[in-house]
C-alpha cells in the first residue's frame, strides 16, 4: 500500500513541474501562438469577404375612422405585426425587388441575408439586408419597403394588410458588418496558445527518459549514491 503511495506521488505532475515545463519550451509555445495568431490575421484580413449591413423602419398601423385623427385600434395593429414581418420577406415581394433592381440575386438568396425584425412591445418593424455592396444594401432595404407596401395596398389576396404599413425611414448606405478582425486574431492567440501547450505536455509526457533520481530508484530498485550537479564551465582568457 505505501509502495504503491510512494509511485502515485512520484507519477504525479506538480504545479512547479508544469510551470518548469512551460519555461523549457516557452520558445516553442509561442511559436505555435504567433503562427495561429498570423493564420486567423491572413484569413481575416485577406481571405474572407467584408460585409455591410443596411436598414430602415416601418410601422404598423390600423386606422378605424379616416376622417378622425387619432383613431387608431392598436390591438389589431399589434396582432398584425408577426403577419407582416413575415409578408415583408416573401416571393411575392422579393420577386418584385429582383425585377426593379435587376438584380442577379435569387428571392431565396435575398432572403439569406435579409433580418426583419418586430417587437411585442412597439408597432415597429426592422428591416436589415447584409452584402458585400454597401450601396446594393441600402437599394435592397429601401425596395423590400417599397414592394411590400405597393403589394399590400394594390393587391386583393392582401386586402387585410392594406394601409397598414407606413414608412418611417429610409435606408443609409449599408455600414460594415464583419468579419470581427480583432475577435479572429484573439480567437487565433487562444487557439495557438492551447495548441502549443498541449503539444508541449504530449511531448513531455510521451518522454520516457529518468529526469530524477527518485525515478531511478523507484525503477531498478537500487539507491543513487550520488548526483552530478547540472553547471557552467567558465572559460579564461
Amino acid at each position: 500500500m505505501n509502495e504503491q503511495n510512494m509511485d502515485m506521488q512520484e507519477n504525479e505532475i506538480s504545479l512547479l513541474d508544469l510551470y518548469l515545463i512551460v519555461r523549457k519550451h516557452i520558445v516553442l509555445i509561442l511559436t505555435f501562438t504567433t503562427l495561429f495568431a498570423m493564420i486567423a490575421a491572413g484569413y481575416a484580413f485577406l481571405i474572407v469577404d467584408e460585409t455591410y449591413a443596411s436598414n430602415a423602419d416601418v410601422m404598423v398601423q390600423v386606422q378605424t375612422d379616416q376622417t378622425v385623427d387619432g383613431s387608431y385600434d392598436y390591438n389589431t395593429a399589434q396582432k398584425l405585426l408577426a403577419t407582416i414581418t413575415e409578408f415583408m420577406s416573401k416571393d411575392v415581394v422579393l420577386d418584385e425587388v429582383v425585377r426593379d433592381l435587376d438584380l442577379s440575386y435569387t428571392p431565396k438568396q435575398i432572403r439569406s441575408n435579409l433580418t426583419i425584425t418586430s417587437s411585442n412591445t412597439s408597432f415597429f418593424i426592422n428591416i436589415k439586408f447584409v452584402d458585400e455592396d454597401p450601396e446594393l444594401a441600402r437599394q435592397i432595404v429601401d425596395e423590400v419597403i417599397n414592394n411590400a407596401i405597393q403589394v399590400a395596398n394594390g393587391n386583393d389576396a392582401f386586402s387585410t394588410l392594406k394601409n397598414k404599413v407606413t414608412r418611417t425611414s429610409f435606408a443609409d448606405v449599408g455600414v460594415y458588418e464583419a468579419p470581427n478582425k480583432p475577435l479572429y486574431v484573439v480567437i487565433g492567440i487562444i487557439l495557438g496558445g492551447i495548441t502549443g501547450l498541449g503539444f508541449v505536455f504530449i511531448k513531455e509526457l510521451m518522454n520516457n527518459s529518468y529526469k530524477s533520481k527518485e525515478q531511478l530508484e523507484a525503477a531498478f530498485k537500487i539507491q543513487v549514491l550520488g548526483v552530478i550537479p547540472e553547471f557552467e564551465v567558465k572559460e579564461d582568457f
